[in-house]
């Protein structure tokens, strides 16, 4: 198994958050990813075209079978099944570039980008011709340079939003960052909405459940009380109402079942 993160060239930075590639072998004892949505939004390049995606309390399920696709619009928990081998390298963008990227995506679903812009596949082409690792980052540095992105106003407004959300750990409310930003709630909520492509609130409660998870990835001994008031969480049932928004589950089955290795979405 190879899992290795990257990040953009710093020029880039401001738009894309990280690369990733995975690999795991046909003979690992692994056979499920299971994955958190982070609220950003991923360009995934797969090799095998060759897997399921599971979703929702139901488990329902929809085969993996495009070269490149993101996933859009779906409740959690989200899990990835391995057939064989599984190789993929994935782009993941900063929250406040999603609808930069990925507005035009409207069906609910994984969904296939060589629909919405067929250069993606030349690209997939160039990615899992036998080369260094290096390489092929070099090769999406250089496809999203020739992009010439640049943030426009409403998405430097929400990038200082998401930094302020992230540096607090996600410890705050939208009032709060009415009074912190001096702006209403009706307009924070309106723009970050139109760049972000999910709500205020959910982005609050997700970076604040990751927060909490990865703490507990690195104390393990802490009790779930004590985690949920270290994130601010005096209420029990209302912890496990926004952890199960994210994760799906309750904290007491996610921390049970901690697996091998976790994949942000």
């Amino acid at each position: 198994m190879i899992i290795e993160t990257r990040h953009p060239e710093k020029s880039l930075q401001s738009v894309l958050k990280e690369y990733y590639f995975i690999h795991i072998q046909s003979n690992s004892v692994i056979k499920h990813i299971p994955i958190i949505d982070d609220c950003c939004y991923d360009f995934v390049f797969f090799k095998e075209m060759d897997g399921s995606f599971s979703y929702s309390s139901k488990n329902d399920f929809i085969p993996l079978s495009n070269k490149v696709f993101t996933i859009h619009n779906l409740k959690p928990p989200y899990k990835i099944t391995i057939q064989h081998t599984l190789t993929f390298i994935a782009i993941k963008v900063q929250p406040w570039a999603n609808a930069y990227f990925f507005s035009a995506v409207k069906a609910s679903g994984v969904v296939d980008l060589v629909n919405y812009d067929a250069s993606l596949l030349d690209l997939h082409d160039k990615l899992f011709n036998e080369q260094p690792l290096a390489n092929r980052y070099s090769t999406v540095d250089q496809y999203m340079k020739n992009k010439c992105i640049s943030l426009t106003p409403s998405m430097e407004v929400v990038k200082a939003v998401c930094m302020h959300i992230y540096d607090q750990q996600g410890i705050l409310t939208v009032s709060d960052l009415s009074t912190v930003f001096n702006k209403s709630r009706q307009y924070l909520n309106k723009v970050f909405k139109k760049e972000v492509m999910y709500s205020l609130k959910k982005f609050i409660i997700t970076v604040r459940i990751l927060a909490l998870v990865k703490y507990k990835m690195k104390n393990a001994s802490i009790s779930l009380t004590q985690l949920s008031y270290t994130y601010g969480y005096f209420d029990q049932s209302h912890f496990i109402r926004d952890f199960k928004k994210v994760c799906g589950v309750t904290p007491r089955h996610f921390f049970n079942n901690v697996p091998e290795f976790m994949l942000r979405h």
